[in-house]
């Protein structure tokens, strides 16, 4: 019976010591991290207003960390492959993703077997912004307001074309829900990108595109696009000629696009702490907020908890939004 005890207790102890050195490893990496680059993948190509808002986010970033933050562009599949390389990495914080809601909440309603699972794989650590979104044409449309583009597709179902970033995206959605309230029909391209669309809609291959601010705000004011409406609830401080969806007579269509810094789910919650704060002090500091909204994008700043509960509420809203207009496929 002692001899037993006494093996009983040693096993305790070693468990209590793994503990106790698991947890003073926890902290140890905490204050050394990070003593190497960080890695930030965009899972787009250059050019769209998701790479334009996470260089922004990588070089302010750098000096709070004190090592460089590397952007690095993985795009394809719907900005799954970006993210599936995110997931992949060794969960160290040395690997994150700056991604929206497109390749995280909404990927497994369009992609039957995503290559990752992101309720399990995938953790937030801060909700960066907001990000606006425009209905532009290529100027050469012969519509200057909403109501008149909408009369026009309806006047020829669908022989115009509309482009998004790519299937499932949060504009190929949006796009799809403007279209059933309008009662018109557009042939869908996707794009492997908002970069690539837009390049298309200048050239005149597509006639429709929901995108980013940033992404067309230079072609807006060469002439060669044209805004019809932005998805915010009051227009602009940066276009204020352009209407909001609501005034175009569109009231019930809304586009909630954020974008966020992600990272493997089993990466230490002492690095997450120290990334989130880092990412909050950025996020919120005068001069991150003042480029952010030069751009047409509205500083968020909320952390890990709180995206927590935000991505967990769009897990349960999105497959019925998806059903609702007749895209996307099934979970299996």
């Amino acid at each position: 019976m002692v001899q037993q005890g006494v093996r009983l207790l040693g096993a305790s102890l070693r468990v209590l010591a793994l503990a106790v050195g698991f947890g003073y490893g926890q902290g140890v990496l905490a204050q050394s991290f990070p003593v190497k680059p960080v890695r930030l993948i965009v899972p787009a190509p250059p050019g769209g207003g998701l790479d334009i808002a996470a260089r922004q986010v990588a070089q302010g970033l750098a000096p709070r960390l004190g090592q460089p933050v590397l952007v690095e562009n993985i795009g394809g599949a719907s900005q799954m492959l970006g993210t599936q390389a995110m997931v992949r990495s060794e969960p160290d914080g040395y690997t994150l993703l700056y991604a929206p809601s497109t390749p995280i909440t909404l990927a497994e309603n369009f992609e039957p077997k995503p290559p990752y699972d992101a309720r399990r794989d995938i953790v937030g650590v801060v909700v960066v912004l907001r990000n606006p979104g425009l209905i532009v044409t290529n100027a050469r449309v012969k519509a200057n307001t909403l109501p008149e583009f909408i009369a026009l597709a309806k006047a020829q179902p669908r022989k115009l074309f509309y482009g998004s970033p790519g299937v499932g995206h949060l504009f190929h959605l949006t796009a799809e829900l403007l279209s059933k309230q309008a009662g018109i029909e557009m042939t869908h391209v996707p794009y492997k990108g908002s970069g690539p669309a837009v390049v298309a809609l200048l050239a005149g291959d597509i006639h429709f595109s929901i995108q980013s601010v940033e992404a067309v705000r230079e072609h807006l004011r060469a002439g060669k696009l044209r805004a019809l409406a932005t998805f915010e609830p009051s227009r602009l401080d940066g276009l204020p000629e352009v209407p909001t969806l609501a005034e175009s007579g569109l009231k019930n269509v809304s586009l909630a696009s954020w974008h966020g810094i992600l990272a493997p789910a089993r990466t230490p919650g002492a690095v997450i702490a120290t990334l989130e704060r880092h990412l909050l002090a950025l996020v919120k500091s005068p001069e991150f907020g003042q480029k952010m909204k030069g751009m047409n994008f509205v500083p968020i700043g909320a952390g890990s908890k709180e995206f927590a509960r935000m991505m967990a509420a769009e897990f349960d809203v999105w497959p019925a939004v998806v059903k609702s207009i007749g895209v996307g496929a099934a979970r299996q």
